[in-house]
């Protein structure tokens, strides 16, 4: 997983090159040329519209975990359904969204009665799709169906097993800590560039009564991938983590995880996150953030549309910006915890396997999933996007690609998502503890080995 960074730099040398020629004028109007319809497409696209008219009524249920419906990918995703039902009117999809953590609860219970929904979010990886591929439940998909999407080398291989594909992927996905500038600037602050920095800005953010950092603890997911930088601040190698996963060495026991857990603790200890955080789910310290009431946020790239979510503050929108995770002597800001992320697969037992797969080449043409979250800002496809860069992207989105596109490591699948649901479990609730003081970094550290010994 840790050669995924080739792939995403070369992706974004091409952006960045499309960039430039965007911003001296050659905007995304000649690279948007190929997508405009030819007469003879409209016109077979009439026939196929009256050819619909007379199809048989099919109706897809449809399971995802964007469970916001009116912003960002959630809002993309609807809107693509809207769309394919308008065009195909045979075709009805019966929605049903939940945050992550409900929704991989709930599709437990299908799986469990052989009820899984037509068309359901997949993460590719082990813990979520392996289980559904050895029981035989995901449709295997035909990758030359869906060429066209233009899916970036690599991004499909976590949706892969024994050569067959069985999902496909949304988005390319990093995680960052998102700032609030005009905070940072009322108060004298500098944004952390190093780890030090990091511990002590937080500490002068508490002391003047801001919460430093935001983050959805209550779920648990987001705090593994934190604790991946910290431990790669100190071994200098996202590969040292995979290599316990792998029965080669122990967490407990090893200098440069026991320094990564303490500087945990050390945040945990001076309060460095925000007032709540451990009972704060996705939404809550998303707003907590976005209505100015914490100063940093620990997620995803996803977020770009933190800059034009009209929910929150214009203040705040004028002045949300992105940073790397802050370096230290053995890790640069440029080892980037990078993975991708969701996406869809078909149930096995769908009675409409064939109109389900029909969807997924309409939700992935280009000009549909790739194009709209792109111009949207709602997060970094897994297709080729450099034909839709508009040159009008939000400095959010700009600092995102900074991001990227100087990214020389990366993590590859987040360390939970390495095993068993098991494992995930006994993984995320140590990270709860050590964030939340209940346990010492050395207790941690014997933690995680317990849930390595899951594995084997």
């Amino acid at each position: 997983m840790k050669k995924m960074w080739i792939t995403l730099v070369a992706m974004l040398m091409v952006f960045t090159v499309a960039a430039c020629s965007s911003n001296n004028g050659n905007n995304g109007s000649s690279g948007n040329k190929g997508t405009v319809p030819s007469p003879a497409d409209e016109a077979k696209a009439t026939e196929t519209a009256k050819e619909d008219k007379n199809a048989e009524p099919v109706t897809l249920k449809f399971f995802t975990a964007l469970a916001d419906r009116s912003n960002g990918a959630g809002k993309i995703e609807q809107a693509i359904i809207d769309s394919y039902i308008a065009e195909n009117p045979n075709v009805k999809i019966e929605v049903e969204a939940l945050q992550d953590e409900p929704y991989k609860s709930k599709i437990k219970v299908y799986a469990s009665t052989n009820a899984v929904p037509d068309i359901i979010q997949a993460w590719g990886q082990t813990s979520f799709i392996k289980p559904l591929i050895d029981n035989d439940m995901l449709l295997e998909l035909n990758e030359s169906e869906f060429e066209s999407s233009n899916f970036v080398p690599g991004a499909k291989d976590g949706f892969s097993q024994d050569g067959k594909l069985y999902g496909l992927p949304r988005g390319t996905d990093f995680l960052v800590i998102y700032y609030n500038k005009k905070l940072f600037d009322d108060n004298g602050l500098s944004v952390p560039t190093t780890t030090t920095e990091l511990l002590e800005v937080s500490k002068q953010l508490r002391a003047k009564g801001i919460n430093p950092i935001a983050t959805n603890a209550m779920e648990g997911w987001s705090l593994p991938i934190w604790f991946e930088y910290a431990a790669q601040r100190h071994t200098g190698d996202f590969n040292k983590m995979d290599a316990v996963l792998s029965g080669e060495g122990k967490f407990s026991g090893d200098a440069d995880f026991l320094a990564a857990a303490q500087d945990i603790a050390a945040l945990a200890e001076n309060k460095g996150l925000a007032d709540g955080f451990l009972t704060a789910d996705y939404g809550m310290s998303r707003n907590l953030f976005g209505q100015g009431q914490a100063a940093m946020y620990v997620m995803g790239n996803w977020e770009a549309g933190l800059a034009t979510d009209e929910n929150f503050p214009e203040e705040f929108r004028n002045n949300v910006g992105a940073i790397s995770y802050p370096a230290s002597d053995k890790g640069a800001a440029t080892d980037v915890a990078a993975w991708y992320g969701g996406g869809y697969s078909v149930s096995k037992n769908s009675k409409h396997p064939e109109a389900a797969v029909a969807f997924l080449k309409y939700f992935f043409a280009p000009e549909n999933w790739a194009k709209q979250v792109w111009e949207t800002g709602s997060g970094t496809p897994a297709q080729k996007f450099d034909q839709f860069l508009t040159g009008n992207e939000t400095a959010l989105q700009k600092q995102l690609v900074d991001i990227f596109s100087a990214m020389t490591s990366s993590s590859g699948t987040p360390v939970h998502d390495n095993g068993t649901d098991e494992f995930k479990t006994i993984v995320m609730e140590a990270h709860q503890k050590l964030f939340g003081k209940q346990i010492t970094p050395e207790q941690f550290l014997t933690e995680m080995d317990a849930a390595v010994a899951v594995l084997k």
